[in-house]
């Protein structure tokens, strides 16, 4: 509680009436208490100060007003803030107001003094973030505009359940080459029947040798049945060029490592329902071979090279490395096959159309490549490292690490998603080259963090141009060229919704330092990120927008809470002169809020720690009521009732102004009857009232009854001796010593 001050004089004798809101004003005295000040002001050097003198700069003032002259790229709310939205925290702002594309809109704001970057953002009837910017506000009157190139179509329409290739692939073999039994009229072969045209089962004892014959242009090989279990893996199996082979229902053929790298080209090689073909080495498909699966492969490695062929329809397990290598060589998968990795190059196709899991890495790495995925595909990680036509996903891609892109630099190249498709991954890369088009209701999904590192603005994730919209979703997205005198780390184009748990990497511009990044009051020449018409950028609890999950979609389904901004504020914190050695700065504590449209800002009561009769003034117009009026004494310090203690009213903010500009003071009623008229201090006095700008909440934490503002903020006398340093005093309070609420 404060003591009121009495040395046997009247310590006021003067009322000051101001002519307007935004007029100074000033603690009042008279001789007779001039020296009661001087009290004050040698106390608060000693006490607050440290000793140090005030900066002759100082206006106890953390806020600055900026003038900001923006020009918007599109239509919607604009807000300004000083701490980049999309990093998670809900954030105050300092400006609101309504911009159309292509508008230029002036207008001042108080900012932090410590704030030398401000974000513009605008956002749709949704209050969803369709674009932001990031923008040096160090001067009193700045320019921005929001980058405006443009980029030519590059949108997917997928309305087709799925894209199809340019490659045509093969189908399967007619479904009469998988056969029960030996055809009418096949002998079994002899020991002597070196024309390989007959069927051989378990009891066939000696090696295979069919070196063919020459039909004037070509070698010839034969036709081979296999029955039951003929184990080759200590003999020798050889079949010349342009064979058939099949193996009969519930046959099984081993093959040694020499024999399964050998197999000759142009032969066709028929694999029944429940027959296994089983390599101890590498299984090489060479120069035309045809392998057409329908029981079961197991290989430590399989290898498809020169136009060959390996058509699945049931399994084939691979140890190791699966690989398509060259010339048209193509893989296609009607059913199960797993690999520790399948590697794409050359011009090689891939098709999965059932299910396909490689335990390690799927690369993808040639730029004539083709990878089409209608199925279930699962891999440890997908890298994507060389620009083809034709790397689509049709259905649903698990990637459970890493999903890496870096194509070739044109936008023919890219990864395609059919709509309703969806792609799963733990972790992404996007960097260099990257082009992602997705068609409507498709879903990429990142349960962990994307990393966004392109290298132009026309490289990035595009949703599709009709039909709706895609989602891509992360836990956090992240900029992992931070460092790099680069731009466009991340751009999202047409109909996409870009949705983070927890953070979208900051704002920024590539080189700040550069002439060239300095205009139009950017703080580098390039953002790093692009968000494109049609496309929000949201934290996912606030969307609300869902894809219903199925066989090839994760689904998505955003939390549907409506986004509550908080109020932003400055707080006008006041003393009274009750004694001469107490600073707590909360005999009175108003805020003023941002202002709306129509520059209306309100004026709310905080604190009250003063027993002395005080009204609120704006210049000369009283707001509300005394302040005692509003609560009992107790200032909100050790008895909190509620925040705020009561609404006073409203003001103008005129044109230019911002509410920290405001003339907000007090006055205080002596127990002689005398008024004194309490403001702002002029540069480099010592002050009654400090103006404090509200964290990114909004808020302002004021100390606790008789605790010394310099006690309860550690920095704050620092900061009164230099202006320039610790200017963000007023984030670091020590709990104990302030009114948190």
């Amino acid at each position: 509680m404060k003591k009121y001050l009495m040395k046997g004089v009247s310590l006021f004798a003067i009322t000051v009436v101001m002519a307007s809101c935004s007029h100074d004003a000033w603690f009042q005295t008279n001789d007779a208490t001039q020296r009661d000040a001087e009290e004050y002001a040698s106390n608060f050097k000693n006490i607050v100060m440290g000793g140090q003198n005030v900066d002759s700069r100082q206006t106890w003032n953390t806020a600055v007003a900026t003038q900001i002259t923006l020009t918007s790229a599109k239509t919607g709310k604009l807000k300004i803030y000083f701490t980049d939205p999309a990093q998670g925290a809900s954030v105050a702002a300092l400006y609101t107001g309504s911009i159309s594309k292509g508008e230029t809109k002036t207008f001042t704001v108080a900012r932090p003094q410590n704030a030398t970057t401000l974000y513009a953002t605008i956002l749709d009837e949704k209050n969803y973030m369709i674009d932001n910017m990031a923008f040096d506000a160090s001067d009193s009157k700045v320019t921005a505009a929001f980058y405006t190139a443009t980029v030519s179509a590059r949108q997917m329409n997928a309305a087709r359940r799925a894209i199809p290739s340019v490659f045509k692939f093969p189908g399967d073999a007619d479904a009469s080459k998988f056969l029960s039994d030996v055809p009418a009229g096949v002998n079994k072969l002899t020991q002597n029947d070196a024309s390989l045209n007959g069927w051989i089962d378990n009891t066939w004892t000696g090696e295979i040798n069919g070196w063919g014959a020459w039909d004037g242009s070509k070698k010839t090989g034969g036709t081979l049945y296999i029955k039951g279990n003929c184990d080759f893996g200590n003999r020798s199996f050889y079949m010349a060029d342009n064979s058939e082979i099949y193996l009969l229902e519930g046959a099984t053929l081993t093959l040694s490592a020499t024999d399964a790298g050998k197999l000759q080209g142009g032969t066709n090689i028929y694999i029944a329902a429940n027959a296994k073909l089983v390599a101890a080495g590498e299984l090489k498909l060479n120069n035309g071979l045809h392998i057409y699966n329908h029981g079961t492969i197991e290989a430590p490695k399989v290898s498809v090279n020169n136009a060959s062929v390996l058509y699945n329809t049931n399994m084939v397990k691979v140890t190791g490395e699966l690989s398509t290598e060259n010339n048209s060589s193509v893989i296609v998968n009607d059913g199960t096959i797993t690999a520790t990795r399948l590697h794409t190059a050359g011009s090689s196709h891939v098709q999965n159309n059932g299910t396909m899991t490689i335990s390690g890495n799927t690369d993808i790495d040639s730029n004539n490549n083709t990878w089409v995925n209608n199925g279930q595909y699962a891999t440890g990680n997908f890298y994507y490292t060389a620009g083809s036509n034709d790397v689509i996903n049709n259905c649903r891609l698990t990637v459970n690490n890493l999903f890496k892109i870096n194509l070739g630099d044109t936008d023919s190249n890219g990864f395609r998603m059919d709509s309703n498709s969806g792609v799963v991954t733990k972790d992404f890369e996007a960097a260099g080259p990257s082009f992602i088009y997705m068609g409507a209701q498709s879903v990429f999904e990142v349960t962990g963090t994307a990393t966004m590192n392109i290298t132009k603005d026309v490289y990035g994730i595009y949703g599709p141009s009709t039909g709706g919209q895609a989602v891509f979703h992360a836990k956090k997205i992240v900029n992992g060229a931070a460092d790099a005198n680069q731009c466009f780390v991340a751009n999202y184009f047409d109909n996409l919704i870009v949705a983070y748990d927890q953070s979208h990497f900051p704002q920024g511009y590539s080189d700040g330092e550069s002439d060239a990044a300095k205009a139009n009051g950017g703080i580098g020449s390039q953002p790093y990120y692009r968000i494109g018409e049609g496309t929000v950028v949201e934290k996912t609890e606030n969307i609300d927008y869902t894809v219903e999950s199925s066989e090839c979609n994760p689904g998505f389904h955003g939390g549907g809470i409506v986004k509550v901004e908080p109020k932003q504020y400055v707080y006008f914190a006041f003393e009274d002169l009750g004694t001469s050695d107490d600073f707590d700065f909360n005999d009175v504590v108003v805020r003023v809020s941002t202002p709306d449209e129509n520059n209306v800002s309100t004026v709310e009561l905080c604190a009250i720690g003063g027993t002395l009769l005080q009204k609120v003034f704006c210049g000369n117009v009283q707001i509300g009521n005394e302040v005692h009026e509003y609560g009992s004494f107790g200032d909100n310090t050790k008895k909190f009732v509620k925040m705020p203690l009561a609404v006073l009213g409203t003001v103008n903010v005129p044109q230019g102004k911002s509410p920290a500009d405001l003339n907000i003071n007090i006055q205080v009623t002596r127990s002689s009857g005398e008024i004194v008229t309490v403001g702002g201090p002029k540069a480099g006095e010592t002050p009654f009232r400090v103006v404090v700008s509200g964290n990114d909440e909004g808020k302002w934490f004021w100390a606790k009854e008789r605790t010394n503002i310099s006690d309860a903020y550690n920095l704050f006398g620092q900061w009164g001796a230099d202006m320039d340093s610790n200017t963000d005093w007023y984030k670091s309070p020590v709990d104990s010593l302030v009114v948190k609420w």
